[in-house]
C-alpha cells in the first residue's frame, strides 16, 4: 500500500514535471524571433506535419480548415460550425468535428521541435552572415517589429536582422526620412553605423 503511494507521488511529480518543462519550451520557442524567410518554411513545415496525421480540421482566425494529403494547401471549410476553441479536429461518424486533446499535443509538439530546428538554422546563417568589418547597406527597416533587411556590401548577400539597438533603428529611421542610406558595420557583438 506505502509503495503504490509512493509510485503514485513520483507519477504526479513527473508528470508535472515534464508538462513545465514542455511549457517552458514552448516560451523559449515562442521569444525567438523568426525571419520572414523562416517563416514560410515553418508554414509549408506545419502544413506538412499537420497532412501527416491523415484528414485533420484545425479552428483558427473564425474558420474552419482542413488538411488532408489530397492538397497542398489547407482548405477552408465554409459553413462548418465555428463554436469551437482554437486547435485540431477530427470528424466523428456523424460528420461533426470532434476536438482530439492528444492530437492537439502532438502536433503542438512536432510544431514546436521544427520551430527549434528552424531557429537553430537561423540562427546559423546569421553567423555567416555577420562578419566583423564588413559593410552591410540598409535596404529596409521594418515598422511593427524592429529589425532591418541588409545586403552585405562584398558579395551582395541579403539577410533580415532582429540585433538592433532601439538607438540605431531611431538613427537609420531618421536617415530614412531625410533620404539617407545607411551602411552598416558589424563589430562582432552589434551593428555600428560606418
Amino acid at each position: 500500500m506505502e509503495l503504490n503511494n509512493i509510485l503514485n507521488k513520483v507519477s504526479d511529480f513527473t508528470k508535472d514535471f515534464g508538462n513545465k518543462l514542455i511549457s517552458e519550451l514552448s516560451n523559449a520557442i515562442a521569444n525567438n524571433k523568426l525571419t520572414n524567410e523562416s517563416k514560410i518554411k515553418l508554414q509549408d513545415k506545419t502544413r506538412d506535419i499537420i497532412k501527416s496525421h491523415g484528414e485533420v480540421y484545425e479552428v483558427k482566425n473564425r474558420g474552419v480548415y482542413k488538411y488532408s494529403l489530397d492538397s497542398k494547401y489547407e482548405e477552408l471549410q465554409k459553413g462548418m460550425y465555428l463554436g469551437q476553441e482554437k486547435g485540431f479536429y477530427i470528424l466523428d461518424d456523424g460528420g461533426n468535428l470532434r476536438y482530439d486533446e492528444e492530437l492537439n499535443k502532438t502536433i503542438k509538439n512536432e510544431i514546436n521541435i521544427e520551430k527549434s530546428s528552424i531557429l537553430k538554422q537561423q540562427q546559423k546563417e546569421m553567423d555567416e552572415f555577420r562578419k566583423v568589418g564588413e559593410i552591410y547597406i540598409v535596404d529596409e527597416l521594418g515598422d511593427d517589429e524592429r529589425y532591418v533587411y541588409l545586403t552585405r556590401k562584398s558579395d551582395n548577400k541579403e539577410m533580415q536582422d532582429f540585433n538592433i539597438s532601439d538607438g540605431l533603428y531611431d538613427k537609420i529611421k531618421e536617415n530614412n526620412k531625410n533620404g539617407k542610406k545607411t551602411e552598416l558595420t558589424w563589430n562582432g557583438k552589434i551593428y555600428e553605423i560606418k
